[in-house]
């Protein structure tokens, strides 16, 4: 599947995204909740990524919070929805990849705040 690629709003977003990459602390366990099913949280910014299919999108979603930490979910999951799918295998990738480069492995912990 080709895509067009990123029009000037998204990618600035998306090289913000990517400098917030290379600057957030993130550890990726497993999350636990009596609530939800959780994929990520983002924590006084430390973000944890719970290891499962869809970490790119979980990975975007959480560095969004740690952006924009006023805005609310529906807001987040919008602008996550709408940036990945403008995204390019290679783009998504590279993110992958650089998750993988920079998060650390931490323990199982309860995602109930």
């Amino acid at each position: 599947m080709s895509k067009t690629g990123l029009g000037a709003k998204n990618k600035n977003l998306w090289l913000r995204l990517c400098v917030e990459l290379g600057a957030a602390p993130i550890t990726e366990a497993y999350l636990s909740s009596d609530y939800e099913y959780v994929d990520g949280m983002c924590e006084s910014g430390s973000i944890t990524i719970a290891p499962h299919n869809h970490t790119v999108d979980t990975v975007i979603h959480e560095l969004l919070h740690r952006l924009y930490p006023k805005r609310s979910e529906r807001s987040i999951r919008r602008t996550t929805s709408m940036l990945r799918k403008t995204l390019t295998d290679e783009e998504v990738q590279w993110f992958y990849d650089e998750y993988q480069r920079r998060k650390q492995t931490g323990k199982a912990r309860n995602a109930d705040l």
